[in-house]
């Protein structure tokens, strides 16, 4: 069965995006065979100054975000906020953090089959 599984990356090669700073999420279609890049999506950061961090947050601010992917099943990002993570799985999105090649990052997902786990 293909998932759906948008990464946070600016040049599309390398997770090195903050969730709360991403503004583009690469969707790749995974499976039991490999992945398949599908397309970006263009958003609006939801976290803009230099310490998003020490900002509270009001989780309402990663709605957009849900409602852009809501047609994935998990984010691969190098990382997110306490807050931002429980509003996402919340959700039903599933997150996986991890900074490294695109390439490397999915393989592991396929090859340890990470989106068939709980």
């Amino acid at each position: 069965m293909a998932r759906l599984v948008a990464v946070t990356t600016r040049d599309g090669k390398v997770v090195q995006e903050h969730f709360g700073q991403a503004r583009y999420f690469h969707i790749v279609e995974v499976d039991t065979n490999g992945y398949q890049y599908r397309e970006s999506r263009e958003i609006e950061p939801r976290c803009k100054g230099p310490f998003p961090d020490e900002t509270p947050h009001d989780s309402s601010r990663f709605d957009p975000v849900i409602e852009l992917l809501s047609d994935c099943e998990a984010i691969v990002t190098a990382q997110i906020g306490p807050g931002a993570a429980a509003h996402i799985l919340a959700s039903g999105l599933r997150i996986f953090e991890g900074r490294g090649f695109v390439d490397d990052i999915l393989t592991e997902l396929v090859d340890k089959k990470l989106l068939e786990q709980p």
